[in-house]
């Protein structure tokens, strides 16, 4: 479910009803400050607040996890896809994601760095000759975790746009394509391979990479698929792995 669509949603049927946040929060028994973190997408109602509030504001429970009003046309279409929602919210509330290469590599270099930058500083008291070449590395690696954390960046915010203004596909992990010359200790780094139908045409989509352990089978991740709804070839990747 998106919370802040469902937040807005929130904000609009209450100003619908002439309501003030005070005055709704009055209604449910709760403070305001509930109601205004509902409304910035910062929180959802308890279960036990969801019924009364779709009944303050007149709306129904399948037009709140929609987000927005619904027509009668629409409204079975709307109820299937919003329990289909819930099924994976749950099934994925039991995973665990899978680590990406670009923030393994960031916490990595950002550890030789310090540690290199800390040896040489030592090191200066018993050689004045020691430091200048310490320094050399400690700048490359510093130039490879900011790189590093640049395109982890760049990923969290394509995959954050995506599922805010995207849609969620539906996938099944087709292939894992190994990098054997990129290994984290006994890890190693995998592409995964996803295929997804959207508006009745089969697409595939290729991850960035993961770091997974050398044991690890296809049928032990799941995949989310987030797309553009207007170019389904821009997509973002999340992945999760059971924790079996």
């Amino acid at each position: 479910m998106d919370q802040k669509r469902i937040g807005a949603f929130i904000a609009q049927c209450r100003k619908e009803k002439n309501l003030t946040q005070m005055q709704l929060a009055e209604r449910l028994e709760i403070t305001s400050q509930a109601v205004s973190k509902w409304e910035n997408g910062r929180g959802m109602p308890d279960v036990s607040l969801l019924q009364p509030l779709c009944d303050v504001l007149g709306i129904s429970l399948n037009e709140l996890f929609s987000g927005e009003h619904i027509s009668a046309e629409e409204y079975k279409g709307k109820a299937e896809e919003n329990i289909s929602n819930l099924f994976k919210e749950k099934q994925i509330a039991n995973l665990k994601p899978v680590k990406y290469l670009f923030s393994v590599c960031a916490n990595v270099t950002l550890f030789v760095a310090v540690t290199e930058l800390a040896v040489g500083l030592v090191g200066n008291f018993f050689s004045s000759t020691i430091l200048k070449p310490v320094l050399i590395n400690v700048s490359v690696w510093l130039i490879l975790f900011l790189a590093s954390m640049g395109k982890l960046a760049y990923d969290r915010k394509k995959l954050k746009n995506l599922k805010h203004s995207g849609a969620c596909m539906d996938s099944e992990i087709e292939d894992m394509i190994p990098a054997a010359w990129i290994r984290v200790a006994n890890y190693t780094s995998c592409r995964i391979v996803c295929r997804f139908i959207y508006e009745g045409k089969e697409y595939k989509a290729v991850s960035n990479y993961f770091v997974l352990s050398p044991f690890t089978r296809k049928e032990d991740l799941y995949a989310n698929v987030y797309i553009a709804k207007d170019n389904p070839a821009k997509y973002s990747v999340e992945l999760f792995q059971t924790g079996r």
